[in-house]
């Protein structure tokens, strides 16, 4: 073995980085379209820096392919994207306290609100301003948003307010990846206020429901929009269900940076957690949890070096790993290893390392590199910021 310099991408940080294709996000987004009717909005959740990609890069190429449609977890997410230029509607889904209602009217962002108490104080703090709002109602996943019996109501006393626009009403799925039978009841719920609404005049324009995986399970709630999220990424909301066409946008990798042989019965990381039962090549990597790289990966992970696979051995700690290379060849200092992503003809997605460290590619994504380095690629060549 031997070492090899290589600065392109750590410059003087700890040799560890996330690598976002952009080109991936552009062919989700229209994978996803072909989903949907061709009428349908898509509203594009790129909330918590759009699952950890970079909310303002991914807004801008979804942008360029025809979305005109975002949708964020707070008014600062938002605003973010307006200061970069992202043109379109928008639409807040968390709270927003009256002291930013002005600010969203300036930037023709919609915000949500739960019930009329909610809408009564915000149209107070809006000075005579128009303010456009999706009522979210509650239909069985036990957060926020009216109940659905009280849904008609509340739609009442929105209507009768000086100054509101209902431009949306929606609901959300609790369990579309896993229970058709609950989700059709919920569907049920939320049909039954529309056409009431409809009935009685004061139904909002457009009505969502499918989060990415309605999108695959809930053909009948597309209505005017749904809101892929996951999708987006290239990430299956179904546990083992790859969807064709949809490429994972981000890897996360780094480099060996030392390795050493140790004897058999050696003790490996806190804990002696994991002891060696034969003479092993030991490989350290400058990644540990405090990059978002699971301590309950831990004797359980591998990592793809040189196309093959090198399991982690002992306790992820803060800011390194230890893996065995004792069955890769011809490893030196500063090779690339591979954590998330693809190498040769292996695969690491997110959804594998969800599933080993007992959580959802979700979470995986989105707390994974905080405080990474990120590169950017996208058909020509890489940037990195």
């Amino acid at each position: 073995m031997k070492r090899e310099d290589n600065v392109s991408v750590e410059q003087f940080g700890r040799s560890t980085w996330l690598e976002i294709d952009l080109a991936c996000v552009r062919g989700n987004y229209h994978v996803i379209r072909e989903m949907v009717p061709a009428k349908t909005h898509m509203l594009c959740v790129v909330k918590n820096d759009a699952y950890g990609h970079g909310a303002v890069r991914v807004a801008r190429v979804l942008q360029e392919e025809g979305a005109d449609w975002f949708a964020l977890a707070t008014l600062e997410e938002a605003l973010e994207l307006r200061r970069a230029g992202i043109k379109g509607r928008m639409l807040v889904f968390g709270y927003v306290p009256a002291s930013g209602v002005q600010e969203a009217i300036a930037q023709g962002i919609a915000l949500s609100i739960p019930n009329d108490d909610v809408a009564r104080e915000l149209v107070g703090a809006a000075a005579g301003k128009q303010l456009t709002v999706h009522l979210k109602v509650d239909t069985g996943m036990g957060r926020g948003g009216v109940l659905a019996e009280g849904a008609l109501d509340v739609l009442h006393k929105l209507n009768g307010m000086k100054r509101l626009e209902v431009e949306g009403i929606y609901s959300h799925f609790s369990c579309a990846d896993s229970d058709e039978s609950y989700s059709s009841m919920q569907l049920r719920r939320f049909e039954k206020v529309l056409h009431q609404s409809t009935v009685e005049g004061i139904r909002p324009p457009v009505a969502h429901f499918c989060n990415s995986a309605g999108i695959l399970t809930m053909k009948a709630a597309t209505f005017e929009g749904v809101r892929p999220g996951l999708l987006l990424y290239g990430c299956s909301p179904i546990e083992g269900v790859p969807i064709a066409g949809l490429r994972p946008a981000m890897s996360m990798k780094s480099r060996v940076i030392a390795f050493k042989q140790v004897p058999a019965g050696y003790g490996i990381s806190y804990g002696r957690s994991y002891l060696t039962y034969k003479p092993t090549t030991v490989g350290i990597l400058p990644v540990g949890y405090t990059d978002g790289y699971s301590r309950m990966l831990s004797n359980k992970a591998s990592v793809l070096i040189h196309g093959k696979r090198a399991p982690v051995i002992g306790r992820v700690t803060m800011d390194q790993t230890m893996i065995d290379l004792s069955d890769v060849q011809g490893v030196a200092v500063g090779d690339e290893a591979v954590l998330m992503g693809e190498s040769g003809n292996q695969c690491i997605t997110a959804g594998d390392l969800g599933s080993l460290a007992q959580t959802i590619s979700y979470e995986v994504l989105a707390t994974v590199g905080k405080l990474v380095r990120r590169v950017y690629r996208d058909q020509p060549k890489p940037e990195t910021e």
